[in-house]
Formats: C-alpha cells, structure tokens, sequence
C-alpha cells in the first residue's frame, strides 16, 4: 500500500486488488465484475496493467455492497439500487443521495402496500362464509378478465397447488364464490411480491383454522429451507430501510472526500 498527499493535506492510500478486495471480504474477481458492471469509478493501471484502487473506490465498494445487501426487494426496487449505485460510482454525490432517499420512500410504500395487503386478505377472510355472489364462471379466460392477470398466471397458479378448481359432470371447471375469493387472496399478495411458496403456506394455514396472516407469512417453517423462507418481505424491507441509513452516511463520507 502506497500512500500520497492528497490536496488539503489528506493522506490517500492506495490499494491493489487483492489488498482492497480483502478489505471488502470478496474475492479479487468480483471486484473484476464490479468494475465490469460499470459499478465502480474508473480504475487507473499501473505502466504494468495492474490495477489501482484508492479510498473513493473503498467507500464506494462499501457504498454498493451495502445497497445490494437486501436480497429479497421486488426486481423493481432491485434495478433502482442498481441505478443508484452506477450514479454514485460517477461520482454524482447529490443525485445519488437524491436517488437513495426516493429508494427510501419507495421501501417505505413497498411495505405499507404489503400491510395493506395482509388487511385486505384479513377482511376478506372475516366474510369468507358469507356468499355474497352466487355466480359461478366456468372459462379461464374469463376468470383471468375479471381478476386482471393472464390465463397463463392463472394456470401457473392452478399448477403450483395453490388453487384446487372442481369440476362438473361434464368436466367443465367451476369456479364459485370460494374459489373467486381465494384467488383474489392469491392476486393481492402476488402483488405484493409474496412468492408462491409462501402464500401456500399461508393458504394451508387458513384451511387449518389459523388466521394469523402476518405470523404465517413471515415466519418460515421448520420443514423448508432457507431458499424457500427467505422471502419474509416486510423483515426484508425493514433490514432494506435500515441500509439506507448507512448509505446515506457513505455518500456523506464520499462528498467529505472529494471537498478535501
């Protein structure tokens, strides 16, 4: 590590590969891909093609590796910390803070619109025995129409177990009150970026008397693994909010940089 004089009297150090991905707690070649990704700032080389890294390129590793930290956000929310992270890395600090406190709105709705989600089902619910519409449909298509989703998201959800249509005599399907309510459970908390193996879970729950929505989803089951009980959303968007935290004060330590 070589260190030079910095304007304002700082002293900034400079890092090899391998020293600053060791620093980072990655491997060499992921600070190759980062750099590939255009999530890094330019990286100058040495007459001998090694690369040189500096304490802007240190704050902002630790910058995105704090933004990507929250594996379990929508793929929208994933791509806005995505466009955060290659602004920050052009060192644009005021629209990359700019961005991250429209991120933290956006968590911030993300999650109210999950709790709303979880109300919905729970009124729903309160009244699942009340048969308000006596019409039965007997056409995917039709099903899909009404609910606002495709055929095939429809099938997709059949397939998966999470809904069991009867049929008739003749083998057309019905789907009744109970079946169109369930389905509408179904569709709110697709919405809200529940994954199918979640809401299966929850949907075995109320056919088992257990209406405790937020326990069910957000609480994974001995019997899965981790891959399947990691989408705890609302946890996720919590741990995600507080991120944001941290990010803001990298950005802060990235501008008090650049005024030295």
């Amino acid at each position: 590590m070589v260190f030079i004089i910095h304007k304002g009297g700082y002293h900034l150090a400079f890092y090899k590969t391998t020293q600053i991905a060791r620093m980072i707690g990655v491997h060499p070649n992921t600070i190759r891909f980062y750099e590939q990704m255009q999530l890094l700032p330019p990286i100058p080389r040495e007459s001998n093609g090694y690369r040189i890294f500096n304490d802007y390129h240190l704050l902002q590793l630790r910058f995105l590796r704090t933004a990507f930290r929250a594996e379990i956000i929508s793929n929208k929310l994933r791509q806005e910390v995505f466009e955060i992270v290659k602004i920050s890395a052009t060192n644009e600090i005021d629209a990359a803070l700019k961005a991250t406190k429209m991120y933290s709105k956006h968590l911030e709705e993300e999650k109210t619109k999950a709790e709303e989600a979880i109300h919905i089902v729970l009124n729903m619910l309160e009244n699942s025995n009340e048969v308000t519409n006596p019409i039965a449909y007997h056409k995917r298509a039709e099903v899909a129409r009404i609910l606002g989703i495709t055929i095939d998201v429809l099938r997709d959800w059949e397939r998966n177990g999470l809904l069991v249509v009867p049929r008739m005599e003749n083998g057309y399907r019905v789907y009744g009150y109970k079946e169109m309510n369930r389905l509408k459970i179904i569709r709110t908390l697709r919405n809200a970026h529940y994954s199918r193996m979640s809401i299966l879970r929850m949907l075995k729950k109320i056919d088992q008397g257990n209406c405790n929505i937020r326990e069910v989803i957000d609480t994974p089951s001995e019997e899965e693994d981790i891959v399947c009980a990691a989408d705890r959303y609302i946890t996720a968007l919590s741990m995600a909010q507080a991120d944001v935290l941290e990010m803001i004060e990298i950005l802060g330590e990235m501008r008090g940089l650049n005024e030295d």
